[in-house]
């Protein structure tokens, strides 16, 4: 838990925050949380495949997008990184987040 308060907070090193958060993370939460939408839809769950297909998985992409952009901004966190590439990271995990949020 306290390695989401930092990503939150912006100083987890961005390239973690976006490789690692964003992108492994966000892969696992939102193929399990489809997963469970679909086995819950298919046993005429429907709210509470709601509850797990958008409500755990909305609310870790907001929290990641955050993260990478704070990270993004914050000289420490993306002091390794080329500013083209930082603002790649940012775009990408904006887009990606909506994407899998709305699907």
């Amino acid at each position: 838990m306290g390695d989401l308060r930092h990503l939150h907070k912006g100083t987890v090193a961005l390239e973690r925050a976006f490789w690692t958060w964003a992108i492994a993370g966000g892969l696992i939460v939102n193929l399990l949380t489809t997963l469970g939408f679909l086995a819950l839809t298919s046993a005429d769950h429907t709210i509470a495949a709601l509850i797990i297909g958008y409500g755990l998985s909305i609310p870790y992409n907001i929290w990641v997008t955050i993260g990478v952009i704070r990270s993004a901004a914050n000289p420490e966190a993306a002091k390794n990184v080329a500013s083209n590439h930082a603002r790649a990271y940012v775009a990408i995990t904006i887009l990606g987040a909506l994407i899998l949020s709305l699907t």
